[in-house]
């Protein structure tokens, strides 16, 4: 069985994954610029203004985007490293730390987004409920993770294929698996209602290639799920609204 980590291993983790100031400060920022505009453009359909909150902000590349959306943002991230960035670099309002850690106000905010977040947290339900907490009554809660039944298949077929040193759903980064129906039933209990789950964007690399089979099944994915409903993406993002 897979072993969650505690909340500081967690923390050291990232501070030394993002001493990779290669990627994370130059390939990362580029191949999240499409996901980012076309996230902000799905938000903006349902809170086209107000305060944003991005969990697990990172070195606040999307902050610094929503911003120029006509948002006002503020993000909370773990790893002092990229806390450091988005302060001093980017001029961003950055909280060092977990959500809970920011103790922000009740009905603080109007949406809240967990972008590739969720899955590495040691508690997702406390964090879940402390957003709801912050988010004002019809607030957005946005979040974006793997998609486990897309995931599970893969696992599954490529230890059938005995290909060695696939570790699939036990990545040591994702602590957390949620398969659509499941994470639904939890922001209901909660107190949400879920108002859409779509495929989420990909990540562009630059490697022409690459990126138009990535595109081009994230087109697919999309068009299946308009059609019957079925999630075979790679990645979702789930809409929910609080309702009390």
């Amino acid at each position: 069985a897979q072993v969650v980590p505690t909340l500081d291993a967690i923390r050291e983790y990232y501070d030394i994954q993002f001493s990779n100031t290669t990627h994370w400060l130059h390939e990362f920022p580029e191949a999240r610029h499409w996901l980012y505009r076309r996230l902000l453009e799905r938000i903006a359909k349902y809170r086209p203004t107000g305060q944003l909150v991005d969990v697990g902000c990172s070195f606040g590349f999307f902050m610094q985007m929503a911003l120029k959306y006509g948002y006002d943002a503020i993000g909370i991230e773990i790893s002092a490293p990229a806390v450091w960035y988005a302060r001093e670099r980017l001029k961003l309002n950055a909280i060092h730390g977990t959500l809970s850690d920011a103790t922000l106000p009740s009905e603080f905010a109007d949406i809240i987004t967990f972008i590739d977040v969720l899955e590495h947290v040691p508690e997702p339900r406390a964090d879940i409920c402390e957003a709801h907490r912050i988010l004002r009554e019809g607030g957005l809660l946005v979040l974006r993770l793997p998609n486990f039944a897309f995931h599970w298949l893969k696992t599954c077929l490529l230890r059938i294929s005995h290909r060695k040193g696939f570790i699939g759903l036990d990545s040591r980064n994702h602590v957390n698996h949620f398969p659509v129906c499941t994470l639904a039933h939890g922001l209901r209990e909660i107190g949400f209602r879920v108002i859409e789950v779509r495929p989420g964007v990909p990540n562009i690399y630059r490697r022409w290639m690459f990126d138009a089979v990535r595109v081009a099944y994230w087109w697919v994915a999309d068009g299946l799920r308009n059609i019957i409903n079925w999630q075979i993406g790679n990645i979702i993002e789930v809409f929910a609204i609080k309702l009390h």
